[in-house]
């Protein structure tokens, strides 16, 4: 695995989820997350840190599994590496706080939506910082042998 490729998509994640996360949850869902208001933790009482250690964690895990199964570093293996992230974090996030708390269903199919893009566009991230990589520098991963 090539370090720098990894430690720069793994950063380019984060700053893109960081980001993603912003104009998600503090724009476009501000109002419909505002149901959260009465059965979240308080803003004071979130820990800034911890939330930043879980994204950081992501991309990496993200950024390690996709340099582990992936094998040409395509456009379409990123894709539908996100695409699998996506629906998993779906099932395991979304449809979970719906089961647990009183939300809506129309909030939890919005976050699952809203993952799946933000999960697709890492793959994009990835691939395109990998490509040629499975190539060039993991020739035992190039399936054209």
């Amino acid at each position: 695995m090539n370090f720098k490729r990894f430690v720069a998509a793994s950063s380019s994640i984060v700053v893109f989820a960081l980001a993603w996360n912003g104009l998600v949850h503090m724009v476009i869902l501000r109002e419909a997350d505002a149901v959260l208001n009465t059965i979240g933790r308080p803003a004071s009482d979130r820990s800034l840190v911890l939330s930043l250690l879980v994204t950081l964690v992501l991309a990496l895990v993200f950024v390690w599994s996709y340099t582990r199964y992936a094998h040409r570093g395509t456009l379409r293996e990123g894709l539908s590496h996100g695409l699998f992230f996506g629906i998993l974090a779906g099932i395991l996030v979304d449809l979970n706080q719906y089961v647990l708390y009183p939300i809506p269903a129309s909030l939890a199919f919005l976050w699952c939506a809203f993952g799946i893009i933000e999960f697709c566009i890492y793959g994009v991230i990835v691939s395109r910082i990998y490509r040629n990589a499975f190539t060039t520098e993991l020739p035992h991963k190039n399936m054209s042998k």
